[in-house]
């Protein structure tokens, strides 16, 4: 025989529920009513309740204790009824009673005498999700709750507020408006379900994604930026005569400007294909030009002050931003950029020769990794990781990192949170905020620290990646994604084995 019960939501805070029993059944059918409709206003009855039951009322006004046998009049009022009470006789009688007064009873642990369930819930923000066994297994639908608690990913919720904000701006009949509906959720499984995706594919959905927000973004801000730029510039050469300084500028530190200007363009070809690597270029060609450390990671965060900002808003204009995400990630992300900036400022210049070398041994780590990536064998199908990493952690240490060699944060922390199965969606639009303020907080660190003499590099690094960004979302889009893999995994590390070289034996 099928299960022929009908699931209904009730909005249960506008009802009354009555309780009668104070043990430990009593305490778990509690819980689960104020976990789900904490404001439900909910008497208890009970000749004995324990101490447990007690501290709940102490933390919901709503609560109603009574210590004493129920009474027939209790039942006046009352919408809803659950009885926990370990006398069958006792509870075939309260069910009478209830009846009587056209009050629908719930006898915990006895589904034929009940006239409603209690399922298991699974809760994700506003989805909820009731399951129902026809009473015959509780143990199984517990299971089952866990693991769509698990299944489910965190950002649901996000999902549903684009959703509901998505259908209140279409226009039309009903028909029209479940068929665009339908087309945007049909989108939503293809590009977002993670579970279901293999990690390759999951990357490769990343970077479509990455490449779409990342233009926008790029040529917006390189618009605006010429236009500004140009004008500004241009004026003020006028008015205070400043060709000669200009051309000091340019030419100082061994004409360095015009290589940041080539540094610059390819980080963004490279951001703009694989969805991160900035750093990891700014830096790699920095150090092999002989820049201080500290001048290398300060430059790089200042240029990339600009290009997270543009990046971030463009993400969260698009509503791919979990902002619990970003809660949890950026304060220790924060602290870890400032401790990362503090220690490479100190020992930076003072023991470059050591510091140089321990900065392009991680660079050449991450060629190595990009390297292998372009080789992935992606027809193997790798299980999801089911174990999740403390995000607090990977802020800090992605924070110091980054602060510290002058970049890795998307590799570390966006790579990590992909390969968790988190949607990719939302693991670059939150990781890109969240970047955005540690690379302010790094940018503003160095400047107290080191104080700003590197505004030829930032010019340079800003200048090549902006101003040259739509010619390099335009590029990227044409280059075959596994094949940029491999040609920067290759330049990467050839530039950190010269650079490690260079620094011990020269």
């Amino acid at each position: 025989m099928s299960n022929a019960l009908y699931p209904i939501f009730l909005k249960l805070e506008n009802l009354s529920l009555l309780i009668i029993g104070g043990g430990k059944i009593a305490l778990e059918k509690l819980e689960s009513v104020l976990g789900n409709s904490p404001e439900t206003s909910i008497t208890l009855v009970a000749k004995e309740i324990i101490p447990e039951v007690r501290s709940l009322q102490n933390r919901f006004s709503n609560i109603t204790l009574y210590e004493r046998a129920y009474h027939d009049h209790d039942f006046d009022d009352t919408d809803l009824a659950i009885v926990a009470v370990n006398d069958i006789v006792l509870a075939g009688e309260i069910r009478e009673k209830a009846h009587q007064k056209n009050v629908l009873v719930n006898i915990a642990d006895k589904p034929e005498l009940c006239d409603f369930y209690l399922g298991s819930i699974v809760k994700k923000g506003s989805l909820k999700i009731a399951i129902s066994t026809n009473g015959k297994s509780p143990t199984i639908a517990k299971r089952l709750r866990e693991t769509f608690t698990e299944t489910i990913p965190d950002e649901m919720d996000h999902v549903l507020d684009n959703m509901q904000n998505i259908r209140q701006q279409l226009k039309g009949d009903f028909n029209y408006k479940v068929q665009e509906l339908n087309k945007i959720t049909t989108q939503y499984l293809s590009d977002g379900t993670a579970s279901t995706l293999k990690p390759d594919r999951e990357i490769e959905k990343l970077i479509h994604i990455t490449k779409i927000a990342q233009r926008r973004s790029n040529i917006y801000l390189a618009i605006i930026g010429i236009m500004l730029f140009f004008g500004i510039f241009g004026l003020v050469v006028y008015q205070f005569n400043l060709s000669g300084d200009i051309q000091y500028f340019l030419n100082k530190d061994g004409h360095i400007f015009y290589w940041m200007l080539f540094a610059g363009f390819m980080a963004e070809i490279v951001a703009g294909s694989m969805g991160m690597g900035y750093g990891v270029i700014c830096t790699t060609i920095l150090l092999l030009l002989n820049v201080p450390p500290p001048v290398v990671s300060a430059s790089i965060h200042s240029a990339e002050s600009f290009t997270t900002a543009a990046g971030g808003f463009s993400h969260y204009k698009l509503g791919n931003v979990n902002k619990k995400m970003v809660w949890v990630l950026f304060p220790l992300a924060i602290a870890g950029s400032i401790i990362g900036a503090l220690t490479l400022s100190h020992y930076g210049e003072h023991y470059a020769h050591i510091v140089k070398p321990i900065i392009a041994c991680y660079t050449l780590y991450l060629g190595l990794n990009i390297l292998k990536n372009a080789f992935k064998d992606k027809k193997r199908n790798q299980p999801r990781t089911k174990r999740r990493t403390n995000l607090r952690v990977l802020g800090f240490v992605g924070g110091f990192i980054d602060s510290f060699a002058g970049g890795g944060w998307g590799p570390l922390v966006t790579g990590t949170l992909i390969k968790e199965g988190r949607i990719p969606r939302y693991v670059v639009g939150s990781s890109t905020v969240a970047k955005f303020l540690l690379t302010i907080t790094s940018a503003v660190t160095f400047i107290f620290t080191i104080g700003i003499h590197h505004w030829n590099i930032v010019l340079g690094l800003l200048l090549g990646g902006v101003f040259t960004a739509p010619f390099s979302a335009m590029l990227t889009s044409k280059l075959p994604t596994k094949k940029m893999f491999a040609v920067v995994g290759v330049v990467v590390i050839l530039m950190s084995l010269v650079t490690i070289v260079k620094s011990l034996f020269l």
